[in-house]
């Protein structure tokens, strides 16, 4: 090989040495650079302990300038390298004997740093270049890696790692950067399947990211920098970063890249008012004293809350984010003393802040001189926002958030509203400077532990999680998700944020390499206003929901709660799933998807495991009526690095302590069988143990096993818990009668299909959703064990099936000091089917002529209106019938939700032949409309009639949603009111 002539610079001197080529080490690999006509390239990576050689053509580095011309490290001479410690530098200049256009870069230095993880053990060797140019010239693109090679490459993408047979990963430093493969250009743009799905951040690349001579096994990694910039006396575009990893034995590609970019997953616990009405006035002491009243509810010292955070609303909205007079009347010096009052009281202050000035007066900002992005067509339907890369805006943002952390000792940040567009040249190279001006302003507080939390317009890159601790789920704030038959409120606030889950990690294959447990999901919602719930919620579906919520691995433990609406059994749940999910960190902040689609009944769950494979923990739910097998695999769709060829056994903590082993089949994989409608918690370790006992029958059924409708069914005497009945019907359901007569049902839930906020419902509808609706008849209240169904009236055919769900309390005993999220002694749970699904064709019946005689008759009045856009803390929404108040209506997203109201007794006699039914609200800014109410009534001797308006009430005029009729401005009272609308019996 021919030898090649170099300087190498040695603190000021200068030292000549000839070279046929140059090594650089980490403790796990060698990347070996040769000589290829008077310029170094890398030939071959290679492990230091084994045999794994990684052979490349390299052409080190692209440069394409805006003519499309190409240029590469064999386009240029080595000058020079250096070496100092774990820094690596190689010069490349251009050659005497070529001529270069005038955009070209005179220089192009390499660098590679070495850097060994002492948390995790993964040695590393980041890449980056800086190019020395002749003016403020820009490039098409920047490739900091181009080389070809014979070896298999997967993944790729933006922000995604390439993996080289299965052992070499390159991974972007910045989630910006992308990455293509196999011929240059694989995954085509927002390719993958998580990628399609939610309130995703779209950036249009124009084909600006295509190579336009695909070649076998290229691979590229590369971005589109901004304008070269000035550094003393010279012209500079300096790149990102591509971070060469390898595996280790006890590691696969996806546990290699999530080790290395959340080397120590970090939970942080806090109180967000953004759902909290009461919470709102953070004057003087208010936050300061909501934070005793948390603690005197769930006990000093119970669980450590690590920031009191007021949302959207502290700040002064014509300043670069100084707070607001109205709460801070002596500006940043107020907002110190409530940072230094929360530090005494051993929490502290945490904040929500849009950097880029969404929500914020912009028009006033442009006044001021700064700069308004020039957004994309996908982000111009959305806010007005400043650019990022505005200098003298980043310039004050970067400065006070640096005082935020300083002064206020801000802890916590919840940055909103990252649009980062700003089609300056164009969207891709506006992308990327506004990302660098994210990662300017952040850079301070994240080298000083603040926990930063980026939700909106995020994407599930790993390389998220070197600039934020955790990102948002891409889905809505909160909401139900009623494509499923479910009868608890937060049975469907559950699935609806599993749903998305499912969708983006629910396909193994090509999942986020983003740990679910860095997820941010709007965490646990309990205000005065009942969100995410109905008022006919049991305890147990609160604690089901909380179960779920933590079982995700949720290191962000987000408390959006009023704390006096929480009740002291809710706080006992909370607070032992929340001290148990502490002692099962190890695998719970390894979390994958397991299972099918929640809001299509398919049994699912998150199973974690230790990184050494040896302890494991499964959170699991069947949201359906019939028991469910869940599958378990023992490989790498579940993180498992474990050894599966063992025994294993199973602790079931809740909703009963019992142990029982784990019985392997032939693909290494649990199957465990998961009762109706029940919630799971697992913990999982080797060893053995007795086979779970026969369960004993809890309802008799005949005849048993029915085909079509039982003539009975006997709960057994040794039932001491719930006895409920719950009937389905697809799409609505007839009458029912129990031992012949009507009952009225104890709680009551309809279908709302593929009900997905406008702006999170790519790829989410389900094709399998239809209509139904679900009622559960409390069977504990009568004094009979023996029941018989029988079915009558209705107004269309329909298909009907009903259940018994009975729930035995059993007593256990737990181990001494062991912690569990059990709320009761112990709960055996069942669910007996005891009326197969039947077609139903009622008899139609004579249409009733309401007489002021008849109204007496009224046995049961369900009263159903739909509501869009109620916001919490804008006071309360009031439902009227007849002048008397019965309901205030549940707050919600930007999507219809009906709520249903049971009237009782004192308002059925108010009925009249003619009734009027208005809404109030509070005179503000909230704006959300009514309408579609149905009054359902069922008579004495079995007759239903349904009257229903299609009508629809806005309450403000100028609403981008509005519809129908404007609601009236009572101007005495300070109240919109709704006109009044008329259903006539």
């Amino acid at each position: 090989m021919k030898a090649l002539s170099v300087s190498l610079l040695l603190g000021l001197g200068f030292w000549t040495a000839s070279v046929a080529g140059l090594e650089i080490s980490t403790p796990q690999f060698t990347r070996v650079l040769t000589e290829q006509n008077d310029t170094l390239v890398t030939r071959e990576i290679k492990d230091t302990s084994g045999p794994a050689t990684l052979t490349l053509e390299s052409q080190e580095f692209g440069v394409r300038l805006q003519d499309g011309t190409l240029l590469t490290a064999l386009d240029y001479r080595c000058q020079a390298f250096s070496h100092e410690g774990n820094e690596h530098q190689i010069r490349y200049t251009r050659r005497a004997n070529q001529s270069y256009p005038a955009d070209a870069p005179l220089e192009v230095i390499v660098h590679f740093t070495q850097q060994n993880q002492t948390q995790t053990g993964i040695s590393s060797l980041k890449k980056t270049l800086t190019l020395i140019m002749l003016g403020a010239t820009s490039l098409a693109s920047l490739e900091v890696e181009r080389f070809t090679t014979k070896v298999s490459a997967t993944r790729g993408g933006r922000g995604e790692p390439v993996v080289l047979n299965q052992h070499w990963i390159l991974l972007p430093e910045n989630p910006t950067l992308l990455t293509r493969h196999t011929d240059g250009n694989q995954p085509l743009a927002y390719s993958h399947h998580f990628e399609k799905v939610g309130n995703h951040s779209l950036i249009d690349f124009e084909n600006g990211d295509l190579e336009p001579k695909p070649t076998s096994g290229l691979v590229r990694c590369f971005h589109f920098p901004p304008t070269a910039h000035q550094v003393k006396s010279q012209w500079v575009i300096e790149s990102q970063a591509v971070v060469l990893l390898a595996t280790t034995a006890h590691q696969n590609p996806e546990t290699c890249v999530i080790d290395f970019v959340r080397p120590s997953p970090r939970t942080f616990t806090h109180y967000n008012n953004w759902f909290d009405s009461s919470g709102k006035d953070i004057r003087g002491d208010r936050l300061s004293n909501l934070h005793q009243e948390f603690q005197k509810a769930m006990g000093q010292g119970q669980v450590k809350i690590d920031a009191m955070v007021p949302d959207n609303g502290w700040q002064n909205r014509q300043s670069v984010w100084q707070p607001a007079a109205n709460f801070f009347p002596q500006g940043m010096s107020d907002l110190a003393k409530l940072g230094q009052k929360l530090q005494s009281e051993k929490t502290s202050l945490g904040l929500w802040l849009a950097l880029d000035g969404t929500t914020n007066d912009v028009g006033w900002g442009v006044k001021n001189g700064y700069t308004k992005a020039k957004a994309n067509s996908y982000f111009s339907r959305y806010f007005g926002h400043y650019s990022l890369a505005d200098k003298k805006y980043n310039d004050e943002l970067t400065q006070q958030v640096k005082r935020l952390v300083d002064e206020a000792q801000v802890s916590y940040f919840k940055f909103d509203f990252n649009h980062l567009s700003n089609v300056v040249p164009t969207d891709r190279h506006g992308h990327e400077a506004e990302m660098a001006g994210y990662i300017r302003a952040t850079q301070y507080p994240r080298e000083h532990g603040v926990f930063i939390n980026a939700t909106n317009w995020t994407w599930h890159s790993p390389s998220w999680l070197n600039y934020a601790s955790s990102v948002w789920l891409l889905a809505g704030d909160d909401g139900f998700n009623a494509n499923w038959p479910e009868l608890a409120g937060r049975a469907q606030a559950t699935t609806d944020r599993d749903v998305f889950f499912w969708r983006m990690w629910g396909q193994p294959e090509d999942r986020p390499w983003f740990p679910i447990s860095s997820i941010m999901t709007h965490g646990i919602i309990r205000n005065k206003g009942g969100q995410m719930s109905f008022r006919t919620d049991s305890l147990r579906d609160w604690s089901d929901y909380v179960l779920m919520h933590y079982g995700r691995g949720t290191l962000l433990r987000e408390w959006y709660l009023t704390p006096s609406a929480v009740l002291p059994e809710e706080w006992k749940a909370l607070l032992a799933v929340h001290q148990w999910t502490d002692t099962r960190r190890a695998s719970l902040d390894h979390t994958c998807y397991v299972g099918g689609r929640p809001d299509e009944g398919e049994v699912y769950g998150y199973m974690g495991w230790t990184r050494d494979g040896k302890n494991g923990t499964l959170v699991a739910r069947n949201p359906a009526p019939q028991p469910q097998k869940l599958i378990i695999p023992l490989n790498a769709t579940t993180q498992f690095l474990g050894q599966a060829q063992q025994p294993w056994k199973a602790h079931q903590v809740y909703p009963q302590l019992q142990d029982f082993s784990l019985t392997l089949n032939a693909e290494q994989s649990f199957e465990i069988t998961i009762p109706g409608y029940e919630t799971i918690a697992l913990e999982i370790a080797p060893g053995m143990a007795s086979p779970l006992p026969e369960p004993i029958t809890h309802v008799n059924v005949s005849p048993e096993n029915p085909k079509s409708m039982a003539d009975a069914f006997e709960i057994l005497p040794a039932v001491n818990g719930r006895r409920e009945l719950v009937v389905i019907g697809r799409p609505e359901l007839p009458n029912l009668k129990i031992n012949g007569q009507i009952l009225t049902p104890s709680r009551q839930s309809r279908g709302k299909i593929n009900q997905f906020p406008g702006y999170a419902r790519d790829g989410m509808p389900s094709k399998k959703a239809n209509a139904w609706a679900m009622a559960g008849y409390d069977l504990s209240q009568l004094t009979t064990s023996q029941f018989k169904l029988e079915l009558s009236g209705g107004e269309n055919s329909t298909l009907v099936e009903a259940w018994v769900i009975t729930e035995n309390n059993v007593a256990t005993t737990t181990r001494a000091n062991e912690l569990s999220p059990l709320t009761f002694t112990g709960v055996n749970r069942q669910t007996t089917r005891v009326m197969p699904l039947t077609n139903w064709t009622p008899v139609p019946a004579p249409k009733i002529s309401f007489n002021t005689a008849l109204l007496s008759e009224i046995q049961t009045a369900d009263l159903s209106i739909e509501v869009f856009g109620i916001n919490a803390g804008y006071g309360e929404k009031t439902l009227y019938l007849n002048q008397q108040k019965i309901a205030v209506l549940p707050t919600g997203g930007d999507q219809w939700k009906a709520f249903h109201v049971n009237l009782n007794a004192e308002q059925i006699k108010a009925l009249k032949l003619q009734n009027d039914i208005e809404v109030q609200a509070p005179v503000n800014e909230d704006k959300f409309k009514v309408g579609k109410i149905s009054l359902k009534l069922t008579l004495k001797d079995g007759r239903m009639s349904t009257v229903k308006s299609p009508e629809i009430f806005t309450s403000h005029s100028d609403w981008a949603y509005f519809e129908g009729k404007v609601f009236q401005l009572n101007s005495e009272k300070n109240l919109r009111v709704s006109p009044a609308l008329k259903l006539e019996l």
